[in-house]
């Protein structure tokens, strides 16, 4: 099964690409969508869109998993995500995709074996679970990336548990 993790967010929305077979993943591909803070909200959410919309056409996964938002304090960064999970889930739709959302704490728990593990842990099985390397002194925003990969594993580890009960 071809799955597409999303890590939602309006500077940078995280994707990446998964295939898996039994208890196997291949990394297909991972990136993020960027905007700048500069544009118009409105713009930034058409580029998430098309974005999102342009993964889909390049990889035709079957399933999309994203993480659900996570709402602590900055009720404007929320609204703000909120809406960018809202052109991910039309893009998705409009691709006649099945979408499923996941808490952090369940990517946590599936992944790092907590819910309470964190985002540094997470990242470093993602990095050792595909051999990916950083790029020394580049700042990458590979956690979006990782994430998005550890929405998809979580999808497939949680589907794959169900198929066999």
């Amino acid at each position: 099964m071809r799955i597409l993790g999303i890590d939602p967010g309006t500077a940078t929305t995280g994707f990446g690409v998964i295939e898996t077979s039994k208890d196997s993943f291949t990394l297909l591909d991972y990136g993020l969508v960027c905007t700048d803070k500069k544009q118009a909200h409105g713009l930034r959410l058409d580029l998430i869109y098309k974005g999102i919309s342009e993964v889909i056409a390049k990889h035709s996964p079957q399933v999309v998993a994203i993480e659900r938002l996570f709402f602590a304090t900055n009720a404007l960064t929320a609204i703000a995500v909120g809406q960018a999970i809202g052109v991910i889930k039309l893009a998705v739709h409009h691709a006649g995709l099945p979408i499923f959302d996941y808490a952090p704490m369940q990517v946590k728990l599936v992944i790092g074996g907590s819910g309470k593990a964190d985002k540094k842990k997470i990242k470093a099985i993602i990095k050792k679970m595909f051999k990916i390397r950083e790029k020394k002194g580049q700042k990458t925003h590979f956690d979006n990336s990782a994430d998005a990969l550890a929405i998809a594993i979580c999808h497939a580890k949680k589907t794959s548990a169900v198929s066999h009960s």
